[in-house]
């Protein structure tokens, strides 16, 4: 038999797959060949070059104007004097301490006041410092916070105020509220050390943490925490702000259980920073305690929880009910009025002259 491979029947199409297309004539002599078109090098042509030029300037004029129109929305509000402090936590009384925080030597401090508005309103600071024989105090304390969120609070600071050997806190029951984890840590720490070490600009957290709307009710003077006129507060150049008038808040009162696991958590940080603990209740207002504890059962409920919950033996805990004061002396259940909390103040530092670990410094967490 033979081998060659048989041939298609002249004429007929091949079906073979690997069948090369037979080679085009050569052109006649003195015809050019037509010359194939240039090989595209992912070029586009210039009017699609143009169209996209156009398109990143419009984009680019967008963001300008619009860096433009909130630098100048920024600078307005500061010319009306309703500019927040840069927003770190969006709560203007809480932004306002931090801002001030950012000018204080915190690394040469040797007492911090720390809390709510408790803590706040209620300390005569420069007393403190006089009875300590040493300026290096300073008050801390914002507003709204709860006791978990102090225990946050002086984690933080802490880490930046060494030298710190006693810290203080002014308690009144809504410090212990509401203490929901999710809400004790209520400021980005990274952003709050970089921004009152001074290592990023002031203005970045309004960019970082823009709120328009937040910006908005700043403009229309309705914010939470709100600045009061220099008129309704004593300031004392050492962080307090004593209220000069009274006001209608009577708030009732709630206990978050959680809120004692923040109080112990207080306590530990406080300890392992080798400082010592110094809380203080605020006295109770009359006609808050003719509303909601006339046999005086609730404060001393929460009081001997407290007791339960504390473990340090140098921790101090002042019961402000050895001034039974007068509706008069308070602006609210929360906030004595200016100059009573001179008095109070006082009565802090007498318990802590009387007190056995008077002067000594905490020590160490596990020694």
């Amino acid at each position: 038999m033979s081998n060659e491979i048989p041939r298609a029947p002249t004429g007929a199409p091949d079906s073979s797959p690997h069948r090369t297309a037979a080679p085009s004539p050569a052109p006649a002599a003195g015809i050019s060949a037509p010359h194939p078109p240039p090989p595209r090098d992912g070029g586009t042509d210039p009017s699609e070059r143009r169209a996209a030029r156009r398109f990143l300037l419009t984009v680019l004029a967008l963001i300008l104007a619009g860096a433009g129109v909130l630098a100048g929305g920024h600078m307005a509000l500061a010319r009306i004097g309703r500019l927040p402090d840069p927003p770190l936590t969006a709560t203007w009384c809480i932004d306002e301490k931090l801002a001030a925080l950012r000018d204080v030597a915190l690394e040469d401090r040797v007492l911090l006041a720390l809390g709510s508005s408790a803590t706040w309103r209620n300390l005569d600071m420069p007393l403190i410092a006089r009875q300590l024989g040493d300026e290096r105090v300073y008050n801390a304390a914002p507003c709204y916070l709860h006791i978990d969120q102090t225990a946050f609070l002086a984690s933080f600071l802490l880490d930046r105020a060494p030298q710190v050997r006693t810290v203080m806190v002014v308690l009144a029951p809504r410090d212990f509220e509401s203490c929901p984890a999710e809400a004790t840590a209520f400021f980005d720490t990274a952003l709050g050390d970089a921004y009152l070490s001074g290592l990023v600009p002031s203005w970045l957290p309004y960019v970082t943490g823009f709120r328009p709307l937040y910006l908005a009710r700043a403009a229309a003077g309705a914010v939470d925490g709100a600045p009061l006129s220099p008129e309704a507060v004593a300031e004392d150049g050492l962080g307090s702000s004593i209220l000069r008038n009274p006001h209608s808040w009577r708030p009732a009162p709630a206990f978050d259980e959680a809120c004692y696991a923040g109080l112990a958590e207080l306590e530990r940080v406080v300890a392992s920073h080798g400082a010592r603990l110094v809380l203080a209740t605020l006295p109770v207002m009359p006609e808050w305690r003719d509303s909601f504890d006339p046999d005086g059962r609730l404060i001393e409920t929460w009081m001997r929880r407290m007791r339960e919950t504390l473990r340090q033996p140098d921790t101090l805990l002042v019961d402000g009910r050895g001034l039974r004061w007068t509706d008069e002396h308070f602006a609210d259940p929360v906030h004595l009025r200016y100059p009573h909390h001179t008095a109070f103040t006082a009565l802090i530092l007498r318990a802590m002259a009387a007190s056995p670990h008077q002067g000594a410094p905490a020590p160490q967490a596990g020694s």
